[in-house]
């Protein structure tokens, strides 16, 4: 049995329509799991915020942190992680392509001594659900861009889908540059995990809210990368593959 606590951090930036299914979603797959959810919104314009304010009147597990400087997903995971009171902290999208029905399989290999899990589309029983030929080539070549530069021992490193322990996340709190596109990309080269887990999970269409992938988004990545490439601490990450 899970004892220990679960926060579920989403960063939102205009999702108003998706935020109530996500907590619905995420209330089911976690069950009677020990959690919180909480939605960490860029001062949208849609008022994404005031919708997840509204949600935690009724429902004490949810919580709406609505940030006013500083915006950018990197810097929003950040700050909810800090603000979770969890003893792990759990990373998802809120715009639904996330599946939540693995949450708990992730937690389970948390449990089992596991020091980071990701939620991976590119392990067996995976996948990119309705991805373009274009879209499927861009990942590639990220994917293959991480794995050879910073040496992530990954099959998914792009993933937004992961599990840390709070502990471990404030350890490195610090370390951690906001502006990178890809906070776990920040965590993994800074915690430098000894057993790192991927879950494989069926990339879900989207249904609401609108993709956040534009061309400065491409150059904040490729700074990320040169950026941690270049650093004068180098680690050496150890793997061991998910089989499920």
């Amino acid at each position: 049995m899970w004892i220990m606590r679960l926060s579920v951090i989403s960063p939102t930036l205009n999702e108003a329509e998706c935020v109530p299914l996500l907590v619905e979603e995420l209330e089911r797959a976690l069950g009677d799991v020990n959690h919180e959810i909480l939605i960490v919104d860029d001062n949208s314009s849609d008022g994404t915020w005031s919708i997840a304010q509204t949600i935690s009147l009724t429902n004490p597990r949810v919580r709406s942190l609505r940030r006013m400087q500083n915006p950018g997903l990197g810097a929003a995971v950040i700050d909810g992680f800090s603000a979770a009171e969890g003893d792990v902290l759990a990373c998802i999208d809120a715009d639904l392509q996330h599946d939540p029905l693995i949450l708990v399989r992730m937690l389970e290999e948390l449990q089992l001594g596991a020091d980071i899990v990701v939620g991976s589309r590119h392990v067996d029983g995976g996948s990119t659900g309705e991805w373009s030929r274009l879209r499927r080539i861009q990942s590639w070549i990220a994917n293959k861009l991480a794995q050879l530069l910073l040496g992530v021992p990954l099959k998914d490193p792009m993933s937004g889908y992961f599990l840390v322990r709070r502990k471990d996340f404030r350890e490195i709190r610090e370390q951690l540059n906001g502006k990178g596109f890809k906070i776990l990309l920040e965590i993994l080269w800074n915690l430098n995990a000894a057993k790192i887990k991927e879950v494989p999970y069926a990339f879900r269409p989207r249904t609401r809210g609108q993709s956040k992938l534009s061309g400065r988004i491409i150059l904040q990545f490729i700074h990320q990368l040169w950026r941690l490439c270049s650093s004068s601490r180098r680690h050496t990450m150890r793997f061991e593959k998910s089989v499920v």
